[in-house]
């Protein structure tokens, strides 16, 4: 299957994006964009702040789950239109 993200408003009316259908056994959903892109988890993360500008990021204590959120649909469309066109160019598939 293509990664895709999706995208989706909370209660408090922040947007999220991620890919919501299958995915691999083992793996956090919040690593892949690392994986596709051949970069370590820690400069994804970085790259995330520096260009597409999250207003939340947040993690649990072991930092196996990390997360970001946008007040902003359009800044949110911005990443989410990037990484999906970068999964349509690689064809990468989970």
């Amino acid at each position: 299957m293509l990664y895709k993200l999706e995208e989706w408003q909370d209660a408090s009316g922040s947007w999220h994006c991620e890919h919501t259908s299958s995915h691999p056994n083992g793996i956090s959903k919040w690593l892949i964009p690392s994986r596709m892109l051949g970069i370590p988890a820690d400069e994804f993360i970085k790259l995330l702040i520096e260009k597409y500008q999250p207003d939340q990021i947040y993690h649990n204590d072991d930092c196996s789950f990390v997360g970001w959120s946008w007040k902003s649909q359009a800044k949110m469309r911005a990443y989410k239109n990037a990484m999906n066109a970068l999964a349509r160019k690689l064809n990468f598939q989970i």
